[in-house]
């Protein structure tokens, strides 16, 4: 192995420690209450002047905000509302599905369809998310977005799927 393999290994290894590092501290912030305030820039990452990667634009792709084992010991619902939190606009069940994997959560289900079944259930139960139209998510803590609005979403989707409509009803 020449000096420079060996360097490049220990680079590779030293900066997998730092991301589980960071995720371990993010969690210890929230346990203690504190905002963890972002995550530190990887290089190569749009970072502003204080190191803490901005909110993801419209257009831009959600899942390039994950980074390692960045929802290290979180559990899904915890993982979802971090992603959301990140991104700052609701997404799709797939979007935080894949989000959340990729961030070292794992969700039970055997086949892709079966997964985003539980992912969905779980979030349907949380008090922090809301239905803000079909099969997109956002936080309750968003303006506009709350639970009651997501039930009345929801029951407009099931009239139109049963070819129901409120002029015939």
């Amino acid at each position: 192995m020449t000096r420079e393999d060996f360097l490049r290994q220990e680079i590779d290894k030293y900066e997998k420690r730092i991301t589980t590092y960071q995720a371990m501290i993010a969690e210890w912030k929230s346990e203690l209450g504190e905002k963890a305030g972002g995550y530190v820039s990887e290089p190569g990452t749009p970072a502003d002047s204080s190191g803490v990667n901005k909110k993801a634009a419209a257009g831009d792709d959600p899942l390039s905000l994950v980074h390692g084992m960045i929802f290290f010991r979180k559990s899904q619902p915890d993982a979802a509302k971090a992603f959301l939190e990140m991104v700052g606009y609701p997404l799709k069940t797939t979007m935080i599905l894949e989000a959340v994997e990729k961030g070292g959560v794992t969700v039970g289900g055997k086949t892709p369809a079966t997964k985003k079944t539980n992912l969905y259930t779980i979030l349907h139960r949380s008090q922090d998310f809301a239905i803000v139209k079909k099969d997109t998510w956002g936080l309750t803590s968003w303006p506009g977005v709350s639970k009651k609005a997501a039930q009345e979403v929801e029951a407009e989707g099931d009239k139109k799927e049963n070819g129901k409509d409120e002029a015939t009803a």
